[in-house]
């Protein structure tokens, strides 16, 4: 019993630091948060912020906006880095090359990464250029529905490779000796994969799909600088709402904003847990 208390008490005092720096950057920011999301000038308002809330056109475009981002890119998010994960499978050599290529939109800061995508996708930048060229019509990256489709494309390059390196490590887990009987049995690649190797490959599945889920809303930083405080309608989320809130001063409605949204995200991350703990029985 010494021996694990004291093991216990060496946990604790490594967690220590974390656990300090979670209840001061995190905890006590929420509690504030929900403090001012049922308060109106320091009186207890009840639900009034929650019912203005749920009247404000702005809000339900944010929540729009960002639903239809997350509905297509955490998907794509996945998929694609499983799909590459598993072509870089089949090679024996140059795996460690091709991922260490792959790692490359983590390892260049955000701030010059959106400084080229502005060079490139901008009404007179590079790709315009040549579609006119081309003979074709430019099209405007930064306004209408090709706004969100950019934010997309940039958002599942990012986390490409993050993905790609833990599917990667997920394949590796799984013997060959697991993999080469369906082969003798006369099993094909695509069999071998649906049957055998995505279901061994669920805990890392769910884990990514966790990741991403995450991800999915820190896309607010690259939103800001590429498109500024007021983007255009289609690419107006939720984070814009809150942070222009932010800028007015408006903290009730800031706080009630984000109240809404951590419950959001509490909830399908239960959801999540739901699935992988029935499809784990």
């Amino acid at each position: 019993m010494k021996l694990k208390t004291k093991q216990a008490w060496t946990g604790v005092g490594f967690a220590l630091p974390a656990l300090i720096g979670i209840f001061i950057f995190y905890l006590i920011p929420f509690c504030i948060s929900i403090y001012h999301g049922f308060t109106l000038q320091d009186q207890f308002a009840g639900f009034a912020n929650f019912t203005a809330l749920f009247k404000s056109n702005t809000f339900w475009l944010g929540m729009k906006n960002t639903a239809i981002f997350s509905l297509f890119a955490i998907p794509l998010a996945v998929i694609i880095p499983l799909l590459i994960a598993l072509f870089l499978s089949t090679f024996d050599k140059h795996t460690s090359f091709f991922s260490s290529l792959f790692l490359s939109p983590l390892i260049v800061p955000i701030a010059s990464v959106v400084y080229v995508w502005q060079i490139f996708f901008d009404d007179y930048g590079v790709l315009n250029n040549l579609l006119q060229k081309m003979g074709l019509d430019t099209v405007s990256f930064f306004k209408g529905p090709w706004s969100m489709a950019l934010v997309i494309f940039i958002f599942v390059w990012k986390n490409c490779a993050y993905n790609i390196i833990l599917f990667s490590a997920g394949l590796r887990k799984i013997p060959k000796e697991v993999r080469e009987p369906a082969y003798l049995d006369g099993a094909n690649r695509a069999q071998v994969v649906t049957k055998i190797v995505l279901p061994l490959l669920r805990p890392t599945t769910f884990f990514v799909i966790l990741l991403t889920v995450i991800s999915s809303f820190k896309i607010f930083r690259e939103v800001y600088l590429l498109y500024g405080q007021y983007p255009d309608e289609h690419l107006y989320m939720i984070q814009h709402f809150m942070n222009n809130n932010f800028y007015n001063l408006n903290y009730p409605r800031l706080s009630a904003a984000s109240i809404v949204l951590s419950i959001f995200i509490i909830v399908i991350m239960l959801i999540f847990f739901r699935i992988e703990r029935r499809s784990s029985i």
